[in-house]
């Protein structure tokens, strides 16, 4: 076995071997649903555009490619992906995808449609792609890239680089359980739990964690014919969820049960008091109204799911596990008894984020978006939408002039361990910085047309019924969400909650105007992505080019005259 300096020694002479590579742009590290998003909307943008895309996994996706067979998006595929293509079965009669409360992609399908999205990126000639491969840089300033396999080196050549900053776990990335177990213990990660149920060979199940991942555990052994009674559920922490079809009940209803999310942000003394106002409406839920949840993430689950889990009897609440013997469960709080013998009971992993952090979001007080030559992707600019935030990153740098301080003033976003705790204050803070994102973009009415017209982005006219006309009526019109977002915003900086009394982090900053913002040079060259289908390409899938990418929903006229009337509203 080689020791340290021997490695060291061997990338050396690899690197001084290296073959020269590819040169782009831009360098993007990370094939996951944010350096994708990002990597569309740019190539769309920006006709001069070239990319390295560098992922250590074989194939894109970034999680979904770890994920437990089973998995499904908790929230709606219509506005999941990128912008270029649609992800959605449900379309209306000109080809929009159709917001459905319960059209919730599988692993397997978005695993498929970024398989297509990468091909388009191929097809059309700009983005080079190192899959298997790391991205590394030596102590002159060289870039390289190396196979993982091969050890191949190539050097790499770009003006910035774009990196994903996530410390996101699923349990099928850890080797092995974090905590010492017996060896007469069954354990297994979630992505083997399909196969242990068919086999029938265990009598107990054990879950442990209560996050997505978790309640998704307890949905399936249920689902498949396992009795409650044969479940053990370890919750380190309760949490709050999101009631999916709690929240809306259709296509048509959209705009009007968006309502009960915004209302109680103006009519309650306090934002605790107005997310309990959101369990009183059915909008979240919790396992045990006599606890109240510490944690709050967005895990989204539907009233059947929640009904499951409230059947559950054995659910144990005594922090995290810290280790297993051949006959009992130690844990923070205390000890449990195995609820049966160790050959008849089967532990299952579901512990994501054990450091605590939002999906492993968590960025220090002085993280920047633009820094120089570097581009930062990670935090939520749309409220719980890593797509539509990517989205709208790529706009500001393909758009804006390269003033890091300029593009960093239109972005509103949580820093700091007090303002990226996922706690229930986590949905409000969210909220505050889209809609302080969106006003300081209202500065330049290009942006948020670019907005309205992405179908990243949840509130696309696309999406819903009546089109742009329904979102202007729901904006201005009795509804008044304009008016009541605004009042929220207010409300926020006056420190009317007693309960957020700094601006969620960022008192004190200045809306930019106008004048402040520096536009590009339009390229006079027209940009080639996305690629117009081709048979040889044509997916087995459902997936074809998304209208609303080339037919804009909302033009620039629209835009003036809404903008017009929501500040009337």
């Amino acid at each position: 076995m080689c020791n340290r300096q021997d490695q060291n020694i061997s990338a050396a002479a690899a690197k001084a071997a290296a073959t020269k590579g590819k040169e782009a742009t831009y360098l993007v590290i990370g094939a996951g649903t944010a350096g994708l998003s990002f990597i569309d909307s740019l190539l769309t943008l920006d006709a001069n555009a070239t990319v390295i895309l560098v992922d250590r996994n074989s194939q894109p996706g970034g999680h979904w490619t770890k994920s437990y067979p089973f998995v499904r998006l908790h929230q709606t595929s219509c506005n999941y992906g990128v912008n270029s293509l649609p992800l959605s079965n449900i379309r209306d009669k000109k080809g929009n995808e159709r917001f459905s409360v319960n059209d919730l992609a599988t692993g397997q399908e978005i695993k498929d449609y970024y398989k297509v999205v990468v091909e388009q990126f191929r097809e059309c000639g700009r983005v080079h792609l190192y899959f298997n491969c790391e991205y590394s840089k030596d102590d002159s300033g060289n870039h390289f890239v190396t196979d993982i396999d091969t050890n191949e080196v190539k050097r790499v050549s770009f003006k910035k680089i774009v990196v994903v900053h996530t410390n996101l776990l699923v349990p099928s990335m850890r080797n092995g359980p974090p905590f010492p177990i017996d060896s007469s213990i069954n354990y297994a990660p979630l992505n083997d739990l399909p196969t242990h149920v068919a086999s029938k060979q265990y009598k107990k199940y054990v879950v442990i964690g209560a996050g997505k991942t978790g309640s998704d555990a307890i949905t399936y052994l249920l689902r498949n014919g396992v009795d409650q009674s044969a479940i053990t559920w370890i919750t380190s922490r309760d949490i709050w969820y999101f009631v999916r079809d709690g929240l809306w009940g259709g296509y048509k209803s959209f705009r009007k049960d968006t309502v009960k999310l915004i209302d109680p942000l103006v009519k309650c003394k306090s934002l605790h008091e107005a997310f309990l106002q959101y369990e009183k409406d059915g909008i979240v839920a919790r396992l045990d109204t006599s606890t109240t949840p510490e944690v709050f993430k967005g895990a989204t689950i539907g009233k059947s799911e929640l009904a499951g889990f409230k059947s559950i009897k054995d659910v144990v609440r005594l922090g995290r596990v810290t280790s297993i013997t051949s006959d009992e469960i130690k844990l923070e709080k205390g000890v449990v008894p195995l609820p049966a013998p160790p050959a008849d009971t089967l532990f299952v992993d579901c512990m994501a984020d054990l450091d605590g952090t939002f999906y492993g979001y968590r960025h220090p007080e002085d993280f920047k978006i633009f820094d120089g030559d570097q581009i930062n992707l990670g935090p939520f600019i749309v409220l719980f939408n890593v797509s539509c935030s990517s989205a709208i990153i790529a706009y500001i740098e393909s758009t804006f002039a390269d003033d890091s301080e300029m593009r960093n003033n239109l972005l509103y976003f949580g820093t700091g361990e007090n303002h990226t705790k996922p706690d229930f204050k986590s949905f409000f803070s969210q909220f505050y910085y889209q809609s302080k994102t969106f006003n300081a973009l209202g500065a330049y009415p290009p942006a948020m047309q670019f907005v309205l017209n992405s179908r990243t982005f949840l509130d696309a006219p696309c999406h819903h019924y009546l089109g742009l006309p329904g979102f202007i009526w729901a904006m201005a019109g009795p509804s008044q969400l304009a008016k009541k977002a605004s009042k929220f915003v207010e409300r926020v900086e006056s420190g009317d909650f007693p309960d957020c009394q700094d601006c969620f982090g960022v008192a004190g900053r200045k809306l930019p105007e106008p004048k402040d913002l520096k536009i590009k040079e339009k390229s006079k060259v027209k940009s080639t992505y996305p690629p117009q289908p081709q048979k040889k390409l044509k997916p087995k899938s459902k997936f074809g080019l998304n209208c609303c990418a080339s037919v804009d929903i909302v033009n620039s006229n629209e835009m003036g005259k809404m903008q017009d009337q929501l500040l009337r509203a």
